[in-house]
């Protein structure tokens, strides 16, 4: 075949010089027709050849602009990998995760409902985890993504627990959800004793029982004197005078109490004077005293007027009264908190709960909470419960410690250990930290920068949504944090 070049279009190369100029001319001058008469040649053309029976397998018609040609065109198959498909063809999107689960919002690209749960997706295989990290600035719709997942968990039968609630969110959402709150700080009525033992495990024996809860209550114990001392530890004869001072109280009573364990430490035995000296606790006494009659006086140093109730669908533990204390108080407040909670909560009999750190900055800079919810971290799967961590950005690490720090990559590990990772809108100079942490490619990176509010990337196990969370009016008016701004 060779082609016009007053036409610009082939015409076929058999024939002698003259017939192929011919055909050229006629091209030529069919091709300098108004198209209303160039369309009527052609299809008077085709009429003709259709009525004659000529055949139409060599060339159809060769009227210019025709598009036909000798021969059907027959593309071979195209294969290629999901990567190059993702790129070729960006408008299919996969099916989703199912409609099983808490309904949470729409997939934004795949315009279908989104729905999300941590146990149902662990049995599918889709994620290897329960636990869940939400991260967002301030206003992108964070808090009303894990509230939102939290009380329509409870409605479909799941329980939740926030270990601390130190700005008093959560209350309004234990009360529409029917769930328990305790107060505690200054002026409020409700005691807590952290050293209480909490519903026994029917998998445990006596013996078994009693032996997690003197290592529980030991535990806290070195763990109060420890932030009373700014994290400097204990020396071992400063253990072993703390251990005495806790098995004599429990001796003496059944239900200790902080003050019991201080008595003793003041006004040690003759078998423990024999062991540590007359003032070998005489340290570890002063450091636990703050609990009992300094700042924390009145919250956690007296038998527990409240109970933790393991039939609620929600309970939540408010903080909020100690707005402005020390960061040593809200510290011990937390330890506290936790400790009595983790007793009720870590119950295999307790049923599928949601536990919530909300504020995560906070608890991942202190040593004792970092510690707790790395064994809840672990343990997941063995207490039944999923974990949600709240935080603002990865940044807040940078607070706890350098990139050497051994406190820092254990918090770090929190966050890359979480099989679902839900993510609004970060700062662009939040993002390189985000990235690394979270494992976000260059497109997830660009689209987290530009959310809206209200919108987040979830990234569940190996797959990846943008998902608009939708909340009911009377919703709003449970979640939103926004009043006092209207």
């Amino acid at each position: 075949m060779t082609r016009s070049s007053q036409s610009m279009q082939y015409v076929p190369a058999g024939g002698n010089r003259q017939e192929r100029k011919e055909r050229r001319r006629r091209a030529a001058a069919a091709d300098s027709q108004p198209w209303p008469a160039k369309l009527q040649r052609m299809g008077e053309t085709l009429s003709d050849r259709l009525g004659s029976g000529e055949p139409r397998g060599d060339w159809g018609s060769r009227e210019p602009d025709s598009l036909r040609g000798p021969h059907r065109l027959r593309p071979a198959p195209h294969r290629a990998s999901t990567l190059t498909f993702a790129a070729a063809y960006p408008f299919i999107t996969e099916s989703g995760l199912g409609h099983e689960g808490t309904y949470i919002g729409t997939d934004v690209f795949g315009s279908g409902a989104f729905s999300y749960d941590p146990w149902i997706l662990y049995d599918k295989g889709v994620i290897s985890g329960p636990s869940i990290v939400v991260i967002g600035t301030v206003g992108t719709g964070k808090s009303m993504c894990g509230k939102s997942l939290v009380a329509r968990s409870i409605t479909l039968g799941r329980k939740a627990a926030v270990a601390s609630d130190p700005k008093g969110e959560w209350v309004a959402v234990a009360n529409a959800v029917g769930g328990k709150v305790i107060s505690v700080g200054p002026g409020r009525a409700a005691r807590v004793n952290p050293l209480d033992a909490g519903p026994r495990s029917s998998a445990l024996s006596e013996a078994q029982w009693q032996a997690v809860v003197r290592q529980r209550r030991r535990y806290l114990l070195v763990a109060l004197v420890s932030l009373m001392r700014q994290g400097m530890p204990l020396r071992p004869v400063e253990h072993t005078a703390l251990d005495m001072a806790l098995m004599e109280t429990v001796a003496e009573n059944s239900n200790p109490t902080l003050p019991m364990v201080l008595d003793h430490l003041l006004n040690p035995s003759k078998e423990t004077i024999g062991l540590v000296g007359k003032d070998g606790g005489l340290a570890v006494s002063h450091s636990l005293r703050r609990t009992v009659s300094g700042d924390l006086e009145g919250m956690f140093d007296a038998p527990s007027t409240v109970a933790f109730d393991a039939d609620a669908p929600m309970m939540v533990m408010d903080t909020s009264a100690l707005i402005g204390a020390s960061e040593q108080a809200l510290s011990l407040a937390a330890a506290c908190g936790a400790t009595w909670l983790e007793a009720a909560v870590t119950n295999p009999d307790g049923g599928k709960r949601l536990v919530v750190y909300d504020e995560g900055w906070r608890m991942l800079a202190d040593p004792y909470m970092l510690a707790k919810m790395s064994e809840q971290w672990r343990l997941a799967r063995t207490y039944g419960i999923a974990n949600l961590l709240i935080m603002h950005k990865v940044a807040d690490l940078n607070e706890i410690g350098d990139s050497t720090s051994g406190h820092r990559q254990k918090a770090l590990g929190l966050l890359t250990e979480a099989d679902t990772r839900i993510i609004y809108r970060q700062k662009h100079d939040a993002m390189r930290l985000t990235k690394e942490a979270l494992g976000l490619s260059e497109a997830e990176c660009e689209h987290v920068e530009n959310l809206p509010k209200g919108v987040g990337l979830w990234k569940v196990g190996n797959r990846s949504f943008i998902v608009a969370n939708r909340v009911t009016t009377d919703e709003l008016a449970v979640f939103g944090t926004d009043d006092r701004m209207i």
